[in-house]
């Protein structure tokens, strides 16, 4: 049986408990508490930061001071990787209230959707995905959000982002999975897969660092941020299916054909091609890419503050 919904009353103290107390739950943390909620975060593992309480236990088998937290609990952030959140949704179901918010933070949203259709019915779900590293904060940044039986807590959880200065992207759960989970997908697959190409190749990564023009520096940077960050977050990328398999089939076959198309007996004008080809996919949003990169890059060689590592 649920637990009662919480009080509710036009002064009192919005609750939220935060499952997962790592680079998203910390997150998602600290704009609650800024906001004014009452917010509890739980994590096996974690160790406590700030003053944010922490409830060392896991959401799969919730002890009683967990349970008694999100039975109260107005919102509920799984912020997890999706093994754990699958088995948390009936936890949530047998612990939470009925009208308490769900939102899911996962970077592939089919397997924990389809579940929660059910199994969390008729508690309104809030999916978000925060498309930055959470170290490069909420401003200028992108976050798609899509909701599932919205109430006014949702809506006022969108609100709360959009007072970040992030740009919230609303998305149906099929265009999250294509568009984020497939280019994700393909972006750390590119990134990893050219660094281990440098590694075959026996070559010396400092020779390389100290060789490499901006664009190979870039490249290098974006795969070392990869590496020093979660491993679970983009095993769930990777391992999301379909979407995920399509992306590496597509960036594998276009590898294939750039090798073709760059054979020395003859092949320039199809490489030429190519290029134009590319460029006619951009469209009118080509000039504005080249800017960036530019952006990048020359931030990139600047020469670094005084006292910075």
């Amino acid at each position: 049986m649920s637990a009662p919904a919480p009080t509710t009353g036009p002064e009192r103290t919005r609750r939220a408990v935060v499952i997962g107390h790592g680079n998203v739950g910390r997150l998602l943390t600290g704009l609650l508490v800024s906001a004014g909620w009452r917010t509890v975060a739980a994590d096996p593992a974690a160790r406590p930061t700030g003053t944010t309480p922490l409830i060392r236990d896991d959401i799969a088998t919730p002890g009683a001071e967990l349970r008694a937290e999100l039975a109260a609990a107005d919102a509920v952030f799984v912020a997890v990787p999706e093994q754990a959140a699958l088995a948390a949704v009936p936890v949530l179901a047998g612990t939470t209230a009925p009208t308490a918010t769900v939102v899911e933070t996962l970077s592939h949203k089919h397997r924990f959707l389809e579940l929660a259709e059910g199994g969390l019915a008729p508690r309104p779900v809030l999916s978000l995905n925060p498309l930055f590293h959470p170290s490069l904060g909420w401003a200028g940044n992108a976050v798609t959000a899509s909701v599932t039986r919205g109430d006014d807590c949702c809506a006022r959880l969108l609100e709360l982002l959009a007072g970040t200065g992030v740009r919230v992207q609303r998305l149906s759960h099929r265009d999250h999975d294509r568009y984020v989970t497939t280019v994700q997908a393909a972006t750390h697959a590119a990134l990893l897969s050219f660094t281990a190409a440098l590694a075959r190749l026996g070559l010396d990564p400092a020779l390389v660092a100290a060789c490499a023009p901006p664009p190979t520096r870039a490249l290098l940077a974006l795969t070392a941020r990869v590496l020093c960050a979660d491993v679970e977050t983009y095993w769930d990328i990777q391992a999301a299916g379909g979407d995920a398999g399509a992306a590496r089939a597509a960036l594998a076959g276009a590898l294939a054909a750039l090798g073709d198309r760059a054979r020395a007996d003859g092949g320039e004008e199809e490489f030429r091609t190519h290029f134009t080809d590319l460029a006619d996919w951009y469209g009118e949003g080509l000039d504005g890419a080249a800017a960036d990169a530019a952006r990048l890059l020359g931030a990139l060689i600047a020469p670094a503050p005084p006292g910075s590592p």
